[in-house]
């Protein structure tokens, strides 16, 4: 099943290196780390955000929305994330929080994997400043 997942420019010489895309901190406690499995987080539907810039026309910071790494992995081991967080006890405030960092997306289309995504699941790297792809390796 196809998903999206995002990093920064500063993320993808490692991660082209590493050859996966690495489950981490899922950071859904507002209180305490790894009370959940690390988890690679994924979206249904490609962003739809716009690119930032400053007046000058230069990009402010780092922009985890910048890359985006299409990927193929089956459906059953994605779990939409409202489910996820449930299963966690995540307080509402907090995923209104995370929400509300989201952008223009509906967290319904947010998901998690609970393992690494390896290179041979991505199907495409593109940067979203330039709309070039990027070739890995």
């Amino acid at each position: 099943m196809i998903f999206y997942h995002y990093t920064c420019i500063e993320h993808i010489k490692n991660i082209f290196s590493d050859g996966f895309l690495k489950a981490s901190e899922a950071n859904i406690s507002p209180v305490e780390a790894r009370l959940q499995p690390d988890v690679v987080w994924l979206f249904k539907k490609p962003w739809v955000g716009q690119v930032p810039q400053m007046l000058s026309g230069v990009t402010p910071g780092i922009d985890k929305t910048r890359i985006c790494i299409k990927v193929d992995v089956p459906a059953e081991e994605v779990q939409r994330a409202d489910k996820f967080w449930k299963k966690f006890d995540t307080p509402d405030w907090w995923i209104k929080a995370l929400e509300s960092g989201g952008g223009k997306t509906n967290s319904k289309d947010w998901y998690v994997i609970t393992r690494n995504i390896l290179s041979a699941e991505w199907l495409e790297v593109r940067d979203r400043y330039s709309n070039q792809k990027i070739k890995v390796g």
